[in-house]
């Protein structure tokens, strides 16, 4: 049975960042799938958001909730957006900022980053060896894969979640840490589109709104749990896009999304038809902002012929109009689940884990790293910097496991 200083199991963002941040030891990288980084190299589409700009503070404001953003902190501080940029451009990779904060690989493409963590490390990794049991030992672990078993001294688990699951993030390693004693936070999907109950527009898939808000309530509620604003993508069975993908955790099935196409409605088109009373109702929504396939479909819904002046409608179908374009209420049947989710919200308890070292509060020398733990963020490369910040932390504190 060969012996190991350190066994880091997954070979996704976290895994090859902790790999390429260890010192030089014994250790070796298990990967379940038959290559690593499959999810970081499909990452907004292909090209990489690995960070955002905003500081410290503004950037922990984009996970889900003040337990998350308080463990976190530890992580963030050790390696901040800035440093995470500033580690890739010392081995070579330049980054780039959008005008929205987001930072990519002047590239924009995912494989230079995958290359640099690979390139970063000469630690062996065996693909094709998933792991399937972990037992705790006072002289360290015993870890079993398909087809070996190994000791080792210390553990880095960085499996991903549930997300994605063709990508290698199947959420089979999270019965292995509930024997271990870790509680286990039931995952869902998070940062993925609706699947909307009687979904009308299906001849809009594909096309898109900029600048709409968006409310959430749940099912018989009447407060407001999530608000935001961004690009609302239509699809062929629902709603995506930026504020869609933010509420997406935290939505159940029955939940009411109320999106406003333009804001102040009733305001803004009447004082549109009072200027030019005589214009066609569909060149109308146009000028007041919506796109020609949405005051389309909307008009549909309302009943109302496009060719039709403002003033020639009555009152009924207006406020049905008005309705649709200020507070279009839409109820959800379900998330698009897993296969299609960008993260995994749950998984291991942060309250069992030392958020200044990412090691268990039950086994020494067991640490943790990226999605396997029960945090997600927004869109916008939070997840990822979360994956490399919790990664460089873990591989920092195993070092007294080091022989």
């Amino acid at each position: 049975m060969e012996q190991y200083d350190v066994i880091i199991v997954g070979g996704g963002a976290a895994g090859l960042f902790a790999r390429a941040n260890l010192p030089p030891c014994r250790a070796l990288l298990l990967e379940g799938g038959k290559e690593t980084g499959r999810k970081l190299l499909i990452t907004a589409g292909g090209m990489c958001n690995l960070t955002n700009t905003l500081d410290v503070q503004s950037f922990l404001k984009c996970y889900g909730s003040k337990e998350m953003r308080n463990f976190l902190l530890p992580a963030l501080q050790n390696l901040t957006p800035d440093g995470l940029r500033l580690w890739f451009e010392k081995r070579g990779v330049v980054t780039v900022v959008r005008n929205d904060g987001k930072v990519f690989p002047q590239s924009f493409d995912a494989r230079d980053i995958h290359d640099c963590l690979l390139s970063s490390s000469k630690i062996p990794i065996h693909c094709n060896e998933k792991v399937i049991d972990i037992e705790a030992r006072e002289s360290g672990f015993i870890v079993t894969s398909e087809q070996a078993t190994y000791r080792a001294k210390s553990i880095i688990i960085a499996p991903g979640g549930k997300s994605y699951p063709r990508t290698g993030s199947d959420g089979s390693l999270y019965p292995v840490l509930k024997r271990l004693g870790h509680p286990i936070v039931s995952p869902k999907p998070a940062l993925v589109g609706l699947i909307i109950k009687d979904w009308p527009y299906r001849a809009l898939s594909g096309s898109s709104m900029q600048d709409v808000r968006v409310t959430a309530v749940h099912a018989g509620e009447q407060k407001v749990y999530h608000q935001g604003t961004g690009d609302l993508l239509f699809t062929h069975r629902g709603l995506s896009g930026p504020p869609i993908l933010t509420v997406s955790g935290s939505v159940e099935g029955g939940d009411v999304i109320t999106v406003a196409f333009i804001n102040d409605a009733q305001e803004t088109i009447e004082s549109l038809a009072r200027a030019h009373s005589h214009q066609q109702v569909a060149t109308l929504l146009r000028e007041a902002g919506l796109t020609r396939t949405l005051a389309l479909a909307l008009l549909e819904a309302a009943h109302i012929n496009a060719a039709e002046a403002w003033r020639a409608i009555d009152g009924t179908r207006r406020r049905a109009l008005l309705t649709l374009i200020g507070a279009h209420p839409f109820t959800v049947e379900r998330t698009m689940g897993f296969p299609s989710a960008m993260v995994t919200r749950g998984g291991v308890a942060l309250s069992q884990v030392n958020r200044k070292s990412m090691e268990s509060r039950i086994h020494r020398g067991l640490f943790f790293c990226g999605e396997v733990l029960d945090y997600d963020g927004e869109s916008g490369g939070f997840n990822l910097q979360g994956a490399f910040s919790t990664a460089l932390l873990a591989a920092q504190h195993v070092q007294e496991y080091l022989s």
